[in-house]
C-alpha cells in the first residue's frame, strides 16, 4: 500500500530533454517552456553521497544524515537515504523511494518527506519494474 502512495512526479523538457525533479516551471538548461510532467521510477541508484555528521539545527535527532545524488531513470535527484548506516552506503546502490517523518516545521508541523533505502540485495529486476509499474 505505502509503494502506492509514492508518486515521484518531474518534468521533461520537450525542447532539450532534461529531465528534473521535482517538476519546474521552466527548463534549467534550455529556458524552455514547454515541459510535460512524467512519472519518475520508484527505484534507483546512488551516485553519489556525502555525510553530515554536524546538520543543521533541527536535523541533530538525524545525525549523521547521508545524503545523496540518486539517478532515477533519466533524472538525478537530492534526497536523504534511510534505513542504512554510514559505513554501508556504496556508489552503485540499488535504492528505492519510501515515506518518513522529518523534522518539525517552526509551527510544529511534523511532515512526512520522501527518502530512499536500500533494496534488499541491492538489484532491480526487470521483474520488479513490471510488478511495481502494475500495483502503481
Amino acid at each position: 500500500m505505502r509503494n502506492r502512495l509514492i508518486r515521484l512526479s518531474g518534468t521533461k523538457c520537450q525542447d532539450c530533454g532534461l529531465v528534473t525533479y521535482p517538476p519546474k516551471a521552466a527548463c534549467p538548461k534550455c529556458g524552455s517552456r514547454n515541459l510535460i510532467e512524467i512519472e519518475l521510477p520508484r527505484k534507483g541508484e546512488v551516485l553519489t553521497y556525502t555525510i553530515l555528521n554536524v546538520p543543521i539545527k533541527g536535523f541533530e535527532q538525524y545525525a549523521p544524515l547521508i545524503i545523496a545524488i540518486i539517478k532515477l531513470g533519466d533524472a538525478k535527484v537530492l534526497a536523504q537515504l534511510t534505513d542504512v548506516k554510514p559505513e554501508e552506503v556504496r556508489v552503485g546502490m540499488k535504492v528505492q523511494a519510501t515515506i518518513r517523518r522529518t523534522a518539525p516545521t517552526l509551527d510544529g508541523v511534523v511532515p512526512y518527506v520522501v527518502k530512499f533505502k536500500p533494496i534488499k540485495g541491492g538489484k532491480i529486476s526487470s521483474e520488479e519494474e513490471r510488478a511495481e509499474l502494475a500495483t502503481a
